[in-house]
């Protein structure tokens, strides 16, 4: 490329160009020994492809740079395809040492790469795999499997229960007897993880309402039931892992028996939530905080809705629970926590927390975090957050959808944005990331106006109400539907320039594409 671009455009520099292109191509095919169908479609899938493409502008005597360019990108996604296999199968070796090696490079493939179209056809496989090392491997290796479990679920888990009850007995058996903390800690999240993608959310749902009490036993007796006394790790996972689950099944109330619920479950985790605001490390003590400010969120939602008259006295007058009289008292009726006076004080102490024992950073990440909790639970003022993925700012709203956000960065890590990009189970969680949707159309140039992102884009205004609440929309909200049936006035309350932006690429990709066809076939 380097000579090409060093000489005076000619028949001779031409064939030399030409001559590498064929090799070039000829490597790609040796590469695979076997046709994959997926290979084209998977072209432009990484996070920052569309960028790239846009970022590389050349005239027409540039054009075989923009072949070549697109033939090493081409290689670049058969090459992580094709290692990603490769290690699936080291998982398989007898050596410890190798394991690890193939865990921490899944970890990292799944994660920087959206690849569920590998996953999908090895699922049962390598679940059996990640559940060996679990029962069997030391605990650098058990580790590494729970954050694999993590990502398999994000990635392909979406309403598979069957696999999450496959794999549920053994981490919560892991959870409670492993010697390491750092092993519970990642089974903890493994666990919600597993539980909160692929099961039905809704409070009626057996297993995950038995999965919130298993995490709030654990900090009810302060790590004690899972033989991790006062662990900070175990402790802050159970948390948070309690937190996310609680916003995704309780993300409206109103129908009796599911307020009833919410109700029963903040009765117990909060005395667990205010004694662990104590605790000497800052993650645990946030989390508390956290897991307290998401709750009462949820529920004086509910009171408002009860206040302004949504839900029927008729509704409220029904039976639940007959045989105990006295929890049937507290679970229903209108909502107030009697402590908040003290519930306040503590907050009020730790936003502005000055204690000599604690580093300056913990005193600093601490006072920030209780800054934001004091004011959402002594005001009720909703907390925002917004990230700049791509070239849009996109806005989280509420306690519930903030805390999903938190759980799924930390198990994407840096491959968030890709993620956010490609895998659309993120978009059911998470409405505002629709906007980000980028279909396989688009990687292989046939996007055009009136497709799925533009109705990504349209749907998010629309969507943005069950976001707030931090649920998850039925498809009959159209995150998905065609552009064309949404109504004209919807794009108005959407920046145009970021949706024009997208096609111009779209098209200039294809164009670029349309070029190295016609040069290939001469």
């Amino acid at each position: 490329m380097s000579t090409y671009a060093n000489k005076t455009p000619g028949n001779e520099s031409r064939k030399t160009v030409s001559k590498k292109k064929q090799q070039n191509l000829d490597r790609v095919a040796n590469t695979n020994s076997r046709p994959n169908s997926r290979a084209g479609s998977r072209v432009g899938s990484r996070a920052n492809s569309d960028n790239e493409e846009s970022d590389h502008e050349h005239d027409n005597n540039n054009d075989d740079y923009d072949d070549d360019d697109d033939i090493h990108r081409f290689h670049a996604e058969v090459t992580w395809e094709a290692q990603l296999k490769d290690t699936i199968e080291e998982l398989y070796e007898k050596r410890s040492s190798t394991r690890e090696a193939a865990l921490k490079k899944l970890v990292d493939l799944t994660s920087q790469h959206f690849t569920a179209d590998v996953l999908d056809s090895q699922s049962d496989d390598l679940m059996d795999l990640l559940k060996k090392s679990i029962k069997k491997g030391g605990p650098r290796e058990c580790v590494l499997a729970a954050e694999a479990i993590s990502l398999v679920f994000i990635t392909i888990g979406e309403d598979d229960e069957k696999m999450f009850t496959d794999l549920a007995p053994l981490l919560k058996y892991t959870i409670t007897n492993h010697e390491s903390t750092e092993v519970k800690a990642a089974c903890i999240y493994a666990l919600g993880t597993a539980c909160f993608i692929s099961s039905t959310p809704q409070p009626s749902h057996l297993p995950t309402y038995e999965l919130l009490g298993f995490f709030a036993d654990i900090a009810l007796s302060s790590g004690v039931s899972v033989n991790a006394s006062q662990n900070g790790e175990t402790l802050a996972a159970a948390l948070e892992s309690f937190s996310v689950l609680y916003a995704g099944v309780f993300p409206r109330l109103g129908p009796k028996p599911i307020t009833m619920q919410a109700r029963r479950l903040f009765n117990q985790m909060i005395p667990a939530a205010k004694m662990l605001l104590e605790h000497p490390t800052v993650e645990v003590r946030v989390a508390a905080g956290e897991t307290i400010a998401v709750m009462l969120e949820i529920l004086n939602d509910y009171q408002r809705q009860r206040d302004d008259g949504d839900i029927s006295d008729e509704e409220e007058g029904e039976t639940y629970n007959d045989d105990d009289p006295e929890d049937l008292e507290d679970v229903s009726g209108d909502f107030r926590y009697d402590d908040m006076d003290g519930l306040v004080a503590a907050l009020g102490s730790l936003s502005t927390d000055s204690s000599r024992h604690r580093s300056k950073k913990e005193r600093s990440a601490g006072r920030s975090a209780f800054r934001d909790i004091l004011k959402s639970v002594e005001e009720q003022e909703r907390p925002t957050e917004s990230l700049k993925l791509r070239e849009y700012d996109v806005d989280f709203d509420g306690w519930a959808e903030i805390l999903q956000l938190h759980y799924l960065r930390e198990r994407l890590t840096s491959g968030l944005q890709t993620h956010f990009v490609h895998n659309t189970m993120i978009h059911t969680i998470l409405p505002s990331t629709a906007i980000l949707y980028s279909p396989t159309q688009a990687a292989s140039g046939t996007f055009t106006s009136g497709s799925r992102l533009a109705a990504a884009v349209i749907s998010q205004s629309g969507s943005k109400a069950g976001s707030r609440a931090g649920s998850r929309p039925s498809s009959s909200l159209g995150i998905y539907a065609d552009a064309e049936d949404a109504k004209a006035e919807q794009l108005d309350k959407v920046d145009r320039k970021y949706l024009n932006a997208e096609m111009a690429k779209m098209r200039q990709v294809q164009r670029k594409k349309e070029r190295g066809h016609s040069k290939y076939d001469d």
